[in-house]
């Protein structure tokens, strides 16, 4: 069983793929470990295939990656998130992929990682990550701010609705500009992210209970199923007919 965890900062995609992926690219930070072994990733100056375990991809990156039955963790890291924000400062420089050193990739442990995943324990698994990416101290917030949690109270009451900022202004009583900030700085992201994780959450939900995918687009506030298939593909790489036809070897799990 393949496992796609999806948070509303980071998306987690644990198993191994039974062919290899074509040329492609992500609006995400994408983060590829190999449990066991090395997969294979072509030289973009030579073209030659190289031997790796772990990568870190900058968004909008074209890469060709060749995992066939190799078993990976993919995390998939929201560019605008705090997390996000954070990797693209201190991690990147002028190189768009970058390879972890061996040395830093031991102090991975992985039967610890393993015990995790066979538990389904996926809280803890999202805490790691983060403390591997160092940011699990800088991420913790003792109490979230009572205005924000009336937005997404406010923001989960009407989800099926056309959502915009002034709604959201009038329920917290802040400013735009303190809003914005306060939200991301109080969960991880700027509102929109986290109201369009919030829609594919009810509208996945939606279809796996066994609305059509117009019903469960409509139910979620998406304007028609094209739109909700659009935003699935771009967040989560694949069109919501995918994952409800390949619910048997792949499950797929929202979490707050």
């Amino acid at each position: 069983m393949n496992y796609l965890i999806i948070w509303s900062d980071i998306r987690l995609f644990v198993g191994s793929n039974s062919r290899p992926v074509s040329v492609h690219k992500h609006p995400v930070i994408q983060f590829i470990l190999a449990t066991n072994g090395e997969f294979k990733t072509k030289s973009e100056t030579t073209g030659e295939w190289l031997y790796k375990q772990g990568l870190l991809i900058k968004p909008n990156h074209s890469h060709e990656c060749d995992a066939t039955d190799i078993p990976i963790i993919s995390v998939e890291i929201e560019p605008d998130s705090k997390l996000g924000s954070w990797i693209l400062s201190e991690v990147f420089e002028d190189v768009p992929v970058f390879e972890y050193p061996s040395d830093r990739l031991k102090t991975i442990d992985f039967a610890l990682l393993k015990r995790f995943l066979q538990a389904q324990s996926w809280a803890e698994v999202y805490i790691y990550f983060k403390e591997f990416f160092k940011l699990a101290d800088n991420s913790q917030i003792s109490q979230r701010d009572q205005r924000i949690s009336s937005v997404i109270e406010f923001i989960h009451d009407n989800i099926h609705e056309t959502l915009n900022t002034e709604q959201l202004m009038e329920v917290s009583l802040l400013s735009e500009s303190r809003l914005l900030h306060l939200f991301k700085e109080q969960m991880g992201l700027p509102i929109r992210n986290y109201i369009l994780w919030y829609r594919l959450k009810v509208a996945i939900e939606q279809a796996m209970q066994g609305s059509s995918l117009t019903q469960a687009a409509h139910l979620a506030g998406f304007s028609d199923q094209a739109h909700f298939t659009r935003s699935c593909i771009s967040m989560i790489g694949l069109p919501p007919s995918s994952i409800i036809k390949n619910s048997k070897f792949i499950q797929v799990s929202f979490l707050s």
